[in-house]
């Protein structure tokens, strides 16, 4: 299930797209992150594509940031942390940090997102 996130138009795209945080996913409770496009800002976005992913991790809150916009690329970020998560295996210093992800919007793997049902 997609759950929080964050939507913005896209010239590129010329669409509007969105990065959403998935709940229950295969690896993590809350640590993948999809992509998603839609004719509408409310939707509907039926096609989602999984752009990361944060094994037996937590990443959440996603932030698109439609001001970094450059052509085919965008930035997002997220709230990355071992709680919530029920890890033993934590990432030395890196407890409630936030990280960018840069996502090309031109890769192909992305299509499966943009194409209508």
């Amino acid at each position: 299930m997609l759950v929080s996130g964050s939507v913005h138009w896209n010239a590129y795209r010329k669409r509007w797209i969105g990065i959403f945080g998935r709940l229950g996913g295969k690896d993590s409770l809350l640590g993948e992150i999809d992509y998603a496009e839609a004719d509408s800002p409310t939707g509907p976005f039926r096609r989602a594509v999984k752009v990361c992913d944060h094994p037996k991790y937590t990443f959440y809150n996603p932030v698109y940031h439609a001001f970094l916009d450059r052509g085919p690329n965008i930035y997002f970020e997220g709230t990355y942390t071992a709680e919530f998560s029920g890890t033993d295996d934590k990432t030395p210093l890196y407890n409630y940090n936030q990280l960018l992800y840069k996502l090309n919007l031109s890769d192909p793997r992305l299509e499966f997102a943009h194409s209508k049902l």
